[in-house]
């Protein structure tokens, strides 16, 4: 198995809260790599995690069954006859702890650990925000010892430069979108993965914490929080049961780019020529750019089937993988007008008929660089009444196209 080194921590030199803020940041960049990682599963260290989660609750090891994927995993967990058929639900009021079913057991005892953590690692939020406060862009600009020197409480510094990145990265562009791929976005199988899977970005914030010194937690709560720390970095997702625990294997391929704007290393799942997450039973999920996108972008694009579908990023993506000058003469759109961007200086507003379902098509220039330096086109469906590339482009920011004339910029 291939070990993602773990930053040595800073020795404490008096009160200051340079180093272990500079360290902390430090250890994100590490968990980051961590929730990316397709290293495989170390099982013994995964399982003996699990074992002692168990004791804690009163429960005997289970059973412990690998699979390939969570795909794979569904279709054990389906016919599970010990598992609830309505998924986790709440205990009845009253009932005693250890009374209570394994999985509110499980959620119960984590959810009290992660409560009492909150108290130790987030600051009352009035007394947070009489904290000086900086411009979004200046955060980036500035390293934790000059927000620091610049009166930025040490709290806040973490939640903007570590909590959030960690969040947006591993729950909000990875886990979220991958949970709604591979286990059903209508809710059929979204229930039988209904405890636990990826939980990286909560796990980390609060390991770092405790290694960077910046919180000391219960002895009770910090040996729990291990052995969470141990499945975060050693497993895949995983479904306890009564009687069986069912673990998945990590990714052995996972491919992720800086997000187009990444202040603090925030990442989006990206692979313009295969699956950007794929595991060894060949199931995985297709993102462009962190757009989620379905298996016929890469294997059947064609223009009737972009135009069926009705999730605009989708749609968008789709389009850029066949590209712009390409769609457009497969599509028959035909070129209406055309005029100078006011809100983007040096690109040109294009207006398309799209005769196929009565709208018309506006291709317009992304008013920022991607990280490369390139602009992304990207086409706006305006009603069909709108004759003016202009007012067109206004219509799609609820101006006329005469306010939107007037606009120095946009973004």
């Amino acid at each position: 198995m291939t070990a993602v080194a773990t930053p040595r921590r800073p020795r404490a030199r008096g009160v200051s809260l340079v180093e272990p803020v500079e360290f902390a940041c430090r250890l994100r960049d590490e968990w980051l790599r961590t929730g990316l990682s397709a290293a495989p599963a170390d099982r013994d260290i995964a399982q003996r995690a699990v074992t002692e989660l168990y004791a804690l609750v009163g429960a005997p090891p289970p059973e412990f069954v690998w699979v390939p994927s969570p795909v794979a995993a569904v279709e054990i967990l389906r016919d599970d006859p010990d598992r609830p058929p309505g998924g986790i639900g709440i205990p009845p009021s009253g009932q005693p702890f250890r009374s209570w079913p394994l999985l509110q057991r499980l959620l119960g005892n984590k959810s009290a650990m992660r409560r009492r953590l909150i108290e130790r690692t987030e600051p009352e939020r009035e007394w947070w925000l009489r904290g000086r406060s900086l411009p979004a862009h200046e955060w980036s600009a500035m390293s934790p010892r000059e927000l620091l020197a610049a009166g930025i409480s040490a709290p806040r510094i973490l939640d903007n430069l570590v909590h959030l990145p960690l969040q947006e990265s591993l729950r909000d562009s990875m886990y979220r979108p991958m949970r709604a791929e591979l286990l059903g976005p209508d809710g059929r199988r979204t229930d039988i993965a209904g405890y636990e899977q990826y939980d990286t970005w909560t796990v980390a914030f609060h390991d770092l914490n405790r290694v960077a010194g910046l919180a000391r937690y219960r002895d009770d709560d910090a040996h729990q929080l291990d052995q969470w720390v141990a499945l975060a970095r050693h497993a895949g997702w995983w479904w306890p049961g009564p009687k069986r625990c069912v673990l998945s294997e990590r990714p052995v391929a996972v491919h992720a780019e800086p997000q187009a704007v990444a202040w603090f290393g925030e990442t989006r799942l990206h692979n313009s020529s295969g699956p950007a997450v794929e595991f060894a039973d060949g199931a995985g999920v297709f993102a462009l750019h962190g757009t989620f996108v379905p298996d016929w972008v890469f294997n059947d694009l064609t223009v009737e089937r972009v135009l069926a579908v009705r999730n605009i990023e989708v749609r968008r993506a789709a389009i850029e993988r066949l590209g712009w000058d390409e769609f457009i003469d497969r599509a028959g759109l035909t070129l209406l007008s055309t005029a100078p961007d006011p809100g983007n200086p040096g690109a040109e507003l294009r207006l398309y008929d799209n005769w196929r379902d009565r709208t018309r098509v506006l291709l317009v220039v992304n008013g920022s660089r991607e990280r490369d330096g390139t602009r992304r086109r990207y086409g706006l469906n305006v009603p069909v009444t709108i004759d003016n590339p202009v007012a067109a482009a206004g219509w799609s920011y609820g101006l006329s196209g005469a306010q939107y004339a007037q606009l120095l910029r946009r973004t």
